[in-house]
Parts: structure tokens; C-alpha cells; sequence
């Protein structure tokens, strides 16, 4: 197989990723590293993106749905501490990456996603990526999948301002939801982790996104940030 100097480029700066965002922030999960640096971040994003797909930003891959940066992400994978038999939802899935990377460390992924257009080319994503293990469903990712519930993870894409109860009901007893909560309005998100144990729910705040700045969108309620702290 004949390597292209693209690939080579993308190569070395999935690489960079991790040595230069990931491990100086405190990423040393192994496990999260081997999952990031062997999905290629770039197949996940529109073309007219892909040179931007290790840069330590948040990207828009439209105007309704985030690519979270390198560093945000792995330290929302950490706060839901996947494991290998684990059965996750991913809500609001988007290009698929997220739903990717976690299929490399979980039993499997069932990936929710609104629009149509996203869903198609993230199945193809997925296709091309030679994962096998992720479903990628087009319905309302509010609704979750209750068909396939409980699930051990729920990891909810984007910034929201409430978590809506169908997805609460369908986490596992010692699931685990992962999302990033902020107020109408607020200039500060938190990157929540709740758990579920003997049927009852408690949460705890990890880290805060500063949100200043930032344009929103309040109809569709996603936001980008810029700095963590």
C-alpha cells in the first residue's frame, strides 16, 4: 500500500496530538491514547476541515453540530472510565468520531443523530475506518434508544442546558452519563459526570469551559468554547 504525503502529514500530527495536547495535560490513560491516535480524526470531518482536525480547538462541522477539541474530549473519556464490556449511547453523534474512538474501548456504541446528511457520512466513516462495532441510528437523540437500554454510558455530544429524562432513564445501574452543562445565558459551562447506584442519580462537576465570547445558537442550544480551565 502506497502511503500519500496527506497521510504522512495527518500521521504526524495525530502523533503531535497526543504528545504536544494530550500527555502535557495529564491524558495518560493508555488506553485512551492507543484509542485516539489509531482513529484518523481527519475522515470524520467535511474535506474543507480536515486540515484543521488536530488543532486544539473546538470545530464546527456545521451549523448544528461540534467536533470537541482533542484535549476536551480525552478528558471527558476519562471522567467516564470505559471499559471493555461497557454498552454506550452516544447522543447527538455528528461526523461519528466520538462514537469511533469509543468503540475502541467499549463492548459496543449505538450512535444517535438527527440529521440525515451527518448520519450517512458517519456510517461511512465508520465503514472506512473498518470499525464494526458502532450503530449509527437517524432519530431523535433526545428520545435515546429505549429498545436497547439500560446502557453503561451515555456520553451526549455538544453543550446543553438540561438533560432530558429519557436519557436519564436509561442509564445502567453504575452507569455513568457524561455531558457538559450550561445555563441559558451563562458564561461558564461544567463538564458534568453523573452516576446511578442503587437507582438513585448524583452528579459531580469536573472542570469549567469559559464560554465568553462565544457565539451561540440558543434554538439548538450548542455553543463553542475556547478556554479551560
Amino acid at each position: 500500500m502506497v502511503i500519500t504525503s496527506n497521510e504522512n502529514l495527518f500521521k504526524t500530527a495525530r502523533r503531535n496530538m497526543l504528545l504536544g495536547q494530550l500527555i502535557p495535560n495529564q491524558i495518560n490513560d493508555s488506553r485512551i491514547l492507543n484509542a485516539m491516535s489509531g482513529i484518523p480524526r481527519e475522515q470524520f470531518l467535511p474535506e474543507r476541515l480536515q486540515s484543521r482536525a488536530y488543532s486544539d480547538e473546538t470545530i464546527y462541522i456545521d451549523d448544528r453540530r461540534i467536533l470537541f477539541s482533542p484535549r476536551i474530549f480525552a478528558r471527558l473519556l476519562l471522567l467516564a472510565e470505559l471499559n471493555e464490556n461497557d454498552f454506550v449511547l452516544d447522543v447527538k453523534s455528528g461526523s461519528g468520531y466520538s462514537a469511533a474512538v469509543m468503540a475502541g474501548m467499549a463492548k459496543a456504541v449505538v450512535a444517535l443523530e438527527s440529521d440525515s446528511v451527518l448520519c450517512e457520512k458517519a456510517q461511512q466513516s465508520l465503514i472506512d475506518a473498518e470499525i464494526d462495532n458502532v450503530a449509527v441510528l437517524n432519530q431523535d437523540p433526545d428520545k435515546g434508544f429505549a429498545s436497547q437500554s439500560p446502557f453503561d454510558i451515555i456520553f451526549i455530544e455538544g453543550i446543553i442546558e438540561h438533560i432530558p429524562e429519557a436519557l436519564l432513564s436509561q442509564l445502567a445501574e453504575n452507569g455513568r452519563l457524561i455531558c457538559i452543562v450550561s445555563e441559558n445565558q451563562s458564561r461558564t459551562a461544567h463538564a458534568t459526570k453523573f452516576v446511578k447506584c442503587n437507582g438513585n442519580l448524583t452528579h459531580s462537576v469536573s472542570f469549567d469551559l469559559d464560554l465568553s465570547g462565544c457565539r451561540r445558537d440558543l434554538s439548538y442550544k450548542r455553543f463553542i468554547f475556547e478556554t479551560v480551565y
